[in-house]
């Protein structure tokens, strides 16, 4: 989700967090294994390297493994798709999964001027 500015530019409304994990997504035709590569309380963009028939719009579980061995349950749509990136919205499913996701979202947290150069140091292999 996006709220627009004055200045006309785009802001998240949810923070994302940058995470590394495996996960399932699940339509109505085909189950699929992707890599997470950030998350955020409304969704996730996900990398997916087989072949797929997603379409934007397209209903989906997600199901993201986290490191503590435990699972969070998403519910949700795709909302775009660029080469094998696809950008997730979506929810997660009941309190438990609300949970966790909250917890791991709060444990990788980090400040936007980390994060850039965080970003930096792994686009140039430092």
């Amino acid at each position: 989700m996006t709220i627009s500015t004055k200045e006309g530019r785009n802001r998240r409304y949810f923070p994302r967090v940058s995470y590394r994990a495996y996960a399932s997504l699940i339509t109505l035709e085909q189950k699929l294994e992707v890599h997470i590569l950030d998350l955020s309380f409304n969704g996730a963009l996900a990398a997916v390297i087989n072949k797929h028939t997603l379409k934007v719009g397209d209903e989906l579980v997600l199901t993201i493994e986290t490191d503590d061995d435990s699972t969070i349950k998403m519910q949700g749509r795709l909302a775009h798709q660029n080469s094998h990136y696809l950008g997730i919205e979506s929810r997660a499913t009941g309190i438990d999964n609300q949970s966790r996701l909250r917890e791991l979202l709060e444990k990788y947290k980090i400040s936007d001027a980390e994060r850039s150069i965080e970003s930096m140091v792994d686009d140039h292999n430092l």
